[in-house]
């Protein structure tokens, strides 16, 4: 059967004319919608997967008050009882901690007090083994106050879980023993010989520094060789744990004599692998020039955030622990950034070295290079890098003048002056 015709001339019925166009209107209208329809979804699925190149796998890491977030474990870890005071808690033994209780035939020594953390003293240390003629063990200890209450205590045992569990990378300060059925608790960590990596680059801004024998000069091929440390420790973190830094800066570095350096300020990377999230009141102590555009504006972060800062540490070491946007006030910082402006090249920082910094600063995070993309940049820039020329600054940092152009507090930095550390009060609890 032929189809037919909307031919309507004056020997056919209007009747008919008008049934043969409605047939048609009834097939050609509802076949527009669908074709529209499936047009529509397909520019919906092309726009959401071209936003999400880049990011594809990344965890978003939401910035959430603390009260609003869910008091138990968040991927299903063990968590610890509720009790109502901090000694019921001790009677709940912890196989993990057991595991890694401090040994009786360990005495500490030495005990110097550095500064307030998050939840209590940290001190720096000294462990000797009784009977023993071995050398003994610098350690820093962070321990929580006896009349600590229930939450805290609770998160204290969690945060040293989280040292003992996923604090185990090369890149990263490792737990060495803690103490959890007692009164303080205590998490003991490895201590680094140069202490912190800010207060080391104070030190080397006139050039070679004397320390306990050595003689330590940078470069920056030695810059380059320290920053694939760093960017292995945020890798670690963020591709194979599903998490975030959160505060990565040169005073969350840690250093030892043969310049091998450690990752630590790791606070509110356990805080977001206990909860699931980044509360907002731990996340607004980071100073703001640290900070990538979606964290000051409070939108969702991922590891790309952390890339942001990656930049202005390798701009901190570069300088010798210069502060960034050093003519900007912190409030002037995001309005700056938002007329696309960034920091210029460093008198002693290389082409490459800065092109790599630029690509940590785009504005779109998904734009930057991932820490696994970081690592191969840096490592195949290394040859180029310079190791003629030493790293120096003639201009001395005025501590006070530091903390208020990078918008740092007095209790986060206090410069030691008689040790080779910076002490902050953010520090990995």
């Amino acid at each position: 059967m032929e189809p037919q015709t909307l031919n309507c001339n004056a020997s056919s019925g209007a009747d008919q004319c008008y049934d043969n166009r409605m047939r048609l209107a009834m097939f050609v209208i509802p076949s527009l919608l669908a074709s529209c329809t499936l047009l529509l979804v397909m520019l919906i699925l092309w726009k959401t997967c071209r936003r999400g190149r880049g990011t594809e796998g990344e965890t978003l890491i939401l910035l959430e008050d603390a009260a609003a977030l869910p008091r138990q474990d968040w991927k299903g870890r063990d968590s610890l009882p509720t009790a109502t005071s901090a000694e019921r808690l001790l009677e709940f033994q912890d196989p993990l901690l057991a595991k890694w209780k401090l040994p009786e035939d360990w005495q500490v020594q030495a005990e110097q007090f550095l500064c307030m953390g998050r939840y209590g003293p940290i001190s720096r240390a000294t462990l000797v083994r009784r009977g023993s003629l071995g050398p003994s063990l610098p350690v820093i200890l962070k321990k929580l106050p006896v009349a600590s209450s229930p939450q805290e205590t609770k998160r204290f045992i969690e945060l040293m879980k989280f040292h003992i569990q996923i604090c185990t990378h090369d890149s990263l300060v490792k737990a060495l023993w803690c103490q959890s059925q007692t009164l303080p608790l205590c998490l003991v960590l490895e201590a680094m010989s140069l202490g912190n990596f800010l207060g080391f680059l104070w030190q080397t801004r006139q050039g070679s520094m004397p320390r306990k024998g050595h003689i330590h000069v940078l470069t920056e091929k030695k810059v380059f060789a320290m920053a694939i440390q760093i960017a292995r420790g945020l890798d670690y973190l963020t591709a194979s744990q599903r998490l975030i830094h959160g505060d990565v800066a040169a005073r969350n570095v840690l250093i030892h004599q043969d310049l091998t350096v450690r990752l630590c300020g790791l606070g509110l990377a356990g805080e977001v692998y206990r909860r699931g999230a980044l509360p907002s009141k731990e996340a607004a102590e980071v100073p703001i020039k640290w900070l990538p555009p979606e964290r000051i504006l409070k939108h969702p972060v991922t590891a790309r955030s952390d890339v942001w800062a990656f930049g202005i540490l390798l701009y901190e070491a570069v300088t010798l622990g210069a502060p960034p946007y050093p003519a900007l006030q912190p409030s002037e910082v995001l309005p700056w950034l938002q007329r696309q402006h960034r920091m210029e090249k460093p008198d002693q920082c290389g082409d490459d070295l800065y092109r790599i910094m630029r690509s940590c600063w785009q504005w779109k995070a998904s734009k930057r290079p991932t820490f696994s993309q970081l690592i191969d940049q840096l490592d195949s820039h290394v040859p180029r890098a310079n190791e003629a020329e030493t790293l120096a600054a003639t201009e001395r940092l005025d501590l006070s003048d530091y903390q208020r152009t990078a918008g740092v507090s007095p209790r986060e930095v206090q410069l030691c002056l008689s040790e080779p550390c910076v002490m902050h009060k953010a520090d990995s609890l």
